[in-house]
């Protein structure tokens, strides 16, 4: 009796071991990944020289030969209107939305026209041509002290996010030779006049006001560039250069734009304000706080500047 009950025990046991061994089969979606494992949607869109639309159901990354839109909710991505995969786990890392690497192969092969990766320029290093070194720049972060600019939807000012930028924007051209002057280098309010003065008793030859935007439309989000209605040809083709080195950042360009703000009206040299994306944008403003962000902006805002200032 015991032998059999024994050999019952032997034969349960082994059929027991041997379901355990098929393990059931696992969703797209299910799968953990480590941060290693994980792409930064944004910089994704920017290997591809894609910007990056964001709506209530779905993120748009799209450049003149491709789209790509992608639907968190439902774990479906599509190219050129073709589903090519599932999405599947998605990461905040830093508070930044990451996706598994291997999508990005998975889109690449889907193009129309073969993608080659963007490499983001390095700060340069090599001799300075004569019409860079020298050249007076006044930056100009906007808002500042009591004035905090617009509010992100996760709290933090409009002003940070300036100064950020603008002081990142300022050592990259001061390695380049060029007299920097901020019209603020901390949290402290300044009249617009001032700023616009700054610039004309310092004779400035260039004026770079950088701003946030922020609107009621949670959905709208880009970078904005402005000159003056009265405008010299010199301040579009500044503005022209910026918006040129922009993509590289994979935040769209909502273009070049006409409006009398203080600081560019009253400002005698070549003068650009910049809103560098959308605080009310739940993406943006995410990306705005950013550090790599915030050097692929100044690393572009700059690159534009010194563009300029070769041709000019």
């Amino acid at each position: 009796m015991r032998k059999f009950a024994l050999l019952i025990f032997l034969s349960i046991s082994a059929a027991i071991a041997l379901s355990g061994c098929q393990k059931p089969a696992q969703r797209s979606g299910d799968f953990s990944l480590e941060p290693e494992q994980m792409v930064n949607l944004y910089y994704m869109a920017g290997t591809f020289g894609m910007t990056v639309t964001v709506a209530d159901d779905r993120i748009i990354l799209s450049n003149e030969d491709n789209t790509v839109i992608i639907y968190p909710e439902v774990d479906q991505v599509y190219v050129n209107n073709q589903y090519i995969a599932p999405l599947g786990r998605t990461r905040k890392i830093d508070g930044m939305l990451h996706v598994r690497s291997g999508l990005e192969e998975q889109i690449r092969s889907s193009f129309k026209v073969e993608i080659k990766p963007i490499v983001p320029k390095p700060v340069p290093v090599p001799k300075i041509p004569p019409k860079i070194t020298g050249a007076t720049i006044v930056i100009d972060p906007g808002h500042g002290g009591k004035d905090p600019g617009a509010i992100s939807t996760y709290g933090f000012y409009e002003k940070t996010v300036n100064l950020d930028v603008a002081m990142q924007i300022s050592d990259i051209l001061k390695k380049q030779g060029c007299n920097i002057i901020m019209t603020r280098d901390r949290d402290v309010f300044i009249e617009l006049e001032e700023r616009a003065d700054i610039a004309n008793r310092n004779r400035a030859k260039l004026f770079i006001s950088i701003h946030a935007d922020s609107c009621n439309t949670k959905n709208a989000n880009g970078f904005t560039l402005y000159v003056a209605r009265n405008a010299s040809q010199a301040a579009k083709m500044l503005a022209t250069s910026i918006d040129g080195q922009m993509p590289q950042t994979g935040i769209k360009s909502r273009g070049i734009k006409q409006a009398d703000f203080k600081v560019l009206k009253h400002t005698r040299c070549p003068a650009v304000l910049i809103e560098l994306g959308y605080l009310s944008n739940y993406w943006e403003a995410k990306q705005l706080k950013n550090q790599d962000m915030q050097r692929r902006l100044a690393n572009a805002i700059a690159d534009g500047i010194t563009d300029y200032l070769k041709h000019k």
